[in-house]
Order: C-alpha cells, then sequence, then structure tokens
C-alpha cells in the first residue's frame, strides 16, 4: 500500500468511516431486536393507554382527538402529514450524522452519542412501559389506514414493527436533536427554520394518532437529560478523552502525541 493511500485509509475517509457506519448499523440492529421482546404485550399497552388518557384528563390537555378531527376536514394535510411521519424519520437522521462526520467532524460525536443515548433510553421505556397509540383506541382514526401509505398490519402483533411502543416518541426525539444540531453548527440567521421540522413532526405523530403529545414530551426530557449527563461528564473528566485501549481517560494532548508517533512509526516502517 502506498504511503498516500495508507495515509487516507487511517483518515477520516477511510477505516475509520466504515467503523462509524458500522457502529450505527450494530446499534441499530440491536435497537431493532430487543425492541420485539415486549410487542405481544397488549393488555398492558392499552391500560396504559386508558391510564395516559386519564392523566391527560387531569391535566385539561387532552386535544389529540380535538386535533385529528380538526385535521380530517383537510384530507390533503392529512396525507402530507402521513409521508412526513414515514419519510423524515430516518432519513433526515441518516443525513444529518453524515453531515456532520463530512463536513463538522468537531460536533459529530456529541450528536451521535446524545441520539445513541436517548434511542436506548427510550428502549428501556419501551420494555417497561409498553403503550398503545391512539389510533388503536376508541375516537380516533388510523389515517395512513384511511389515506395511505399504510405501513403497519392490520394485527398489532404482525409484522417487524413494535405497535405498542409508543411511549416516548422517537420520531420527535431525533426531530428536537437535528433541530439543535443544526442550530448549534450554522451561523446563518436561516438556521432558526429547522425548527419547523419538530414542529410538522409533532403534528403528524399526533395527527396520524401514532404518538400522544405526552409521549413527545418524555422524548424532549430524554434530550434534556442526555445533554446535562453529558456536561457532566465533560466537568467530571476534565476535558479528557476515553481511551479503549488503555480503558481509561487520558489528556487529549496524550492521545494526539501517541497518534502522531504510531503515524510517523507508520511512514518509516513503509518507507523502509
Amino acid at each position: 500500500m502506498s504511503r498516500s493511500a495508507a495515509s487516507w485509509w487511517r483518515g477520516r475517509y477511510g477505516a475509520k468511516l466504515l467503523f462509524e457506519i458500522f457502529i450505527c448499523g450494530a446499534l441499530l440492529m440491536i435497537y431493532r431486536t430487543i425492541r420485539m421482546v415486549n410487542k405481544t404485550d397488549l393488555r398492558a399497552a392499552f391500560i396504559h393507554a386508558r391510564e395516559i388518557v386519564r392523566f391527560e384528563e387531569w391535566l385539561g390537555l387532552p386535544f389529540e382527538d380535538n386535533l385529528q378531527r380538526f385535521l380530517l376536514e383537510h384530507p390533503t394535510l392529512i396525507k402530507l402529514l402521513n409521508h412526513y411521519y414515514i419519510w423524515f424519520h430516518f432519513p433526515a437522521a441518516i443525513g444529518l450524522l453524515l453531515w456532520l462526520y463530512l463536513r463538522h467532524h468537531d460536533r459529530y460525536h456529541a450528536i451521535r452519542n446524545l441520539m445513541a443515548f436517548v434511542t436506548f433510553a427510550a428502549l428501556i421505556i419501551h420494555l417497561l412501559f409498553p403503550l398503545a397509540p391512539p389510533r388503536m383506541m376508541t375516537g380516533f382514526v388510523d389515517t395512513m389506514r384511511e389515506f395511505g401509505p399504510s405501513i403497519y398490519p392490520a394485527n398489532a402483533v404482525d409484522g417487524a414493527a413494535n405497535q405498542i411502543a409508543a411511549m416516548p416518541s422517537l420520531h420527535f426525539g431525533w426531530a428536537m436533536i437535528e433541530a439543535m444540531a443544526v442550530i448549534s453548527v450554522l451561523k446563518s440567521r436561516w438556521r432558526w427554520l429547522i425548527l419547523i421540522h419538530p414542529a410538522l413532526m409533532t403534528l403528524s405523530i399526533i395527527a396520524t394518532a401514532n404518538h400522544w403529545w405526552i409521549d413527545a414530551a418524555a422524548s424532549a426530557v430524554l434530550v434534556l437529560i442526555g445533554i446535562t449527563s453529558w456536561r457532566l461528564l465533560q466537568v467530571w473528566s476534565g476535558g479528557r478523552q476515553w481511551s479503549w485501549t488503555r480503558m481509561r481517560f487520558k489528556p487529549e494532548e496524550g492521545i494526539e502525541l501517541l497518534e502522531t508517533f504510531a503515524n510517523e512509526h507508520v511512514h518509516e516502517t513503509v518507507e523502509h
């Protein structure tokens, strides 16, 4: 392997990029596998749904059915929100991570770690608190089945998706992280337009009756917990980075020095 090829392979667009793709893919597979554990616990899911309704009534904010009834009078808007719910979830997350990795690498790891934390914290809640979405309850319309595109089978226990994992809403949680990332990275005043994304996602998850509004609120709390935990970890580590080879924190300058020495050693070996 030539010196330039070896340098490219050790750089951001070589082995490191492949490793990140592998990590993200592995995390997704683990998440989807574990998420299927309680997909058939329908009894608990409906009990919890009734508890959510009572809690929202106690708060005086049970507005999901009213919002959906209003939007059902505008079928075109409902169809657009159905598509937004589907096409702006995974694609937006993948696009954000690629954009950060390629253009703003210094921000990539923090956002990736925040998304991983929120996702797996949500997974634990999905396992402990199965929750039926509004579309399974009386008084709501499953807009995807009614207007299309339909992505869930009629039987809730069929198919690859866990239909009773409404709490919290990762659709909103990821949209919130995406908006925060864009606002923190860009400097243009137009960056604030990204707030339209979580706003539309909130509207879509409620209009399609796939989530209760409190599912979005719970997801927002997880995001804030993740950010706070990361800040506290940074303070505790004193600006050090974690070394997986030595299984301990090391000063950032020390890691850079070791990497420089290793690269120089490789170059000398190749030349000789």
